[in-house]
């Protein structure tokens, strides 16, 4: 029996960054692929739609995304209302798995994304935690090898980001574009 899958991000790179492996992995599994971003930055949104267009058909044709549009780093204030539209979307009636960011995060965005998730933990089959350069004392439950097609992909996704475009309070380069952070499952 397939379910849902939900995949609640806080900004519109962190899945390029973080999710692929799982989804080219284990697509076939699901039903409905949910990715919800809570947060929106006009100079990537149409990176993301150009990215989101590189999944292969059968993958695409499963995607329902949501854009919450919140402004990035107000997430810790906006806590209750970003909860209430994420709990909004999920559909409590069928089975479902999360993957969310990790609960050793440091980026405050990512970190209320864990905890408003970690509120419906008992509700999901599965509850899985994903990578982001951010992370600290990052302890997987799960990792998954990138094939070379999918690192392509990936690769190519992450370029399409640029650092002076980017809402950063540092600007001091794009940490995406090192090897090290290409290569994340």
């Amino acid at each position: 029996m397939k379910i849902n899958l939900y995949i609640p991000t806080a900004h519109l790179d962190d899945f390029e960054c973080s999710c692929f492996g799982f989804l080219f992995k284990h697509h076939h599994e699901y039903n409905k692929i949910h990715i919800i971003t809570a947060t929106t930055w006009p100079n990537k949104v149409p990176v993301w739609d150009q990215n989101l267009k590189c999944f292969p058909k059968e993958i695409l044709d499963k995607i329902v995304y949501t854009n919450l549009g919140f402004e990035q780093r107000t997430l810790p204030t906006n806590f209750d209302k970003v909860k209430d539209k994420i709990y909004s979307l999920f559909d409590f009636t069928e089975r479902f798995d999360i993957l969310s960011h990790d609960a050793n995060d440091t980026h405050t965005d990512h970190i209320v994304l864990n905890q408003i998730l970690m509120g419906i933990y008992k509700y999901c089959n599965k509850f899985i935690t994903y990578h982001s350069p951010s992370s600290i004392k990052f302890d997987p439950n799960y990792w998954i090898g990138l094939s070379n097609e999918v690192f392509k992909i990936k690769k190519e996704s992450l370029d399409r980001y640029n650092i002076h475009k980017e809402q950063s309070y540092t600007k001091s380069g794009y940490y995406l574009q090192s090897e090290e952070h290409y290569n994340m499952g």
